[in-house]
């Protein structure tokens, strides 16, 4: 089957929904469909056309950027082109040129699905509030014209904004994850250049973005050093610094600056490194504070190398916690709860353990894919 796949950021971004977008794509493309990713040439010296791993992109090049989002004149006309030669055309959201390929797909008579991955949630300035607004109206069309939406939890679509009033099109199906390999070399190569002996160690891997909620967390060492005996580093493992996220870093500055001592910044891993910087932190904590973060996919990599996790009790990012009951929820923007949840982890670190397979039953890779090719043919 040819398939196109939109959305507003590819490889090499790094988000939860970029993976969660790769990683379905070049596993339907080792089962044999052909499939075209359609994107934004969001930096100039990315290549427009080239192939990954069997996957087909095409990046649209843009005028001017809005924000997080972009202005790009020509894209409707990459649509129609590639629209008019797949078979199926699945939406990735939130994206606000998705309406314009559901759009086209009607038009053209294509079977067309949405992934609805999560909600933007900005600031409450004028322009971010507009933008959040736009964004959700341009969400709500592509939802309308789609004949199924793919949502990850129950528990998500239930407090969602938009989904409640698509309930009929809903699907619900896990994100991909795959279990990282635990490389040993890589592990005591990383071990080294951190340092981190007779120190607990606490991970972080994410964009350093505003709905992350890293504030909290470094807001919380204070209350963490007066209840542990021994010293803590904060190690951080993603991109610091994502498109759109300069005034929240600027905003940040200060805490980082006042915790510098406690902070290690790894940038961007490779696979074989994430698993090996999971199997060295001793918890891995997720202090997101809205409707952005809607699953957590780091949550069960962390679990599947024997890390127990402490996150936001939001909407969705709970659920890996509560299948599994390896980790511990704290109140979303409350420092002190984080804190008191990570040193309740890290003093009875041993009794949230629990076996690599355990974890795998509940979400395993192969068993998300097929459901993803389940829906191609229903609907094809």
């Amino acid at each position: 089957m040819k398939l196109l796949m939109t959305l507003s950021y590819y490889a090499p971004y790094i988000s939860g929904l970029t993976i969660c977008t790769q990683r379905i794509a070049e596993a339907l493309a080792k089962r044999g469909h052909t499939v075209h990713v359609l994107t934004t040439q969001y930096e100039k010296h990315l290549k427009r056309n080239e192939t990954l791993l069997d996957v087909h992109i095409t990046r649209v090049p843009y005028l001017c950027k809005i924000g997080k989002g972009f202005f790009m004149p020509g894209y409707i006309w990459y649509v129609f082109f590639l629209v008019a030669r797949s078979d199926l055309v699945i939406i990735n959201l939130p994206q606000f040129e998705g309406f314009i390929v559901a759009f086209i797909a009607r038009l053209l008579r294509k079977r067309m699905y949405c992934v609805y991955h999560c909600e933007v949630s900005l600031s409450k300035r004028p322009f971010d509030w507009l933008m959040e607004k736009t964004i959700h109206a341009a969400n709500i069309l592509s939802l309308v014209l789609a004949e199924r939406v793919v949502t990850y939890t129950q528990d998500y679509a239930r407090h969602s904004k938009l989904l409640e009033y698509f309930s009929k099109k809903l699907t619900f199906i896990y994100p991909p994850i795959p279990a990282l390999e635990i490389d040993r070399k890589t592990v005591k190569k990383l071990k080294n250049k951190l340092s981190i002996h007779r120190r607990y160690v606490i991970g972080v891997a994410a964009r350093i973005a505003r709905e992350k909620g890293l504030e909290y967390l470094l807001e919380a060492i204070p209350f963490m050093k007066k209840k542990l005996a021994k010293d803590i580093l904060i190690v951080i493992a993603g991109p610091k610094n994502p498109v759109g996220e300069k005034a929240y870093w600027r905003e940040l500055s200060p805490l980082l600056e006042r915790h510098t001592h406690a902070i290690r910044f790894l940038g961007t891993l490779g696979s074989k490194e994430m698993g090996a910087f999971y199997s060295l932190i001793d918890v891995l904590v997720l202090p997101s504070v809205n409707s952005t973060e809607a699953f957590g996919v780091v949550q069960v990599e962390a679990m599947l190398c024997g890390t127990p996790v402490v996150a936001s009790d939001l909407p969705g990012v709970g659920v890996p916690i509560k299948v599994t009951g390896m980790g511990e929820l704290a109140k979303p923007r409350d420092s002190k709860d984080l804190a008191s949840k990570i040193v309740k982890v890290l003093k009875y670190r041993r009794s949230y353990i629990k076996k690599r397979e355990a974890i795998k039953k509940h979400f395993l890779f192969s068993r998300t894919i097929s459901q993803y090719e389940k829906i191609l043919t229903s609907i094809s």
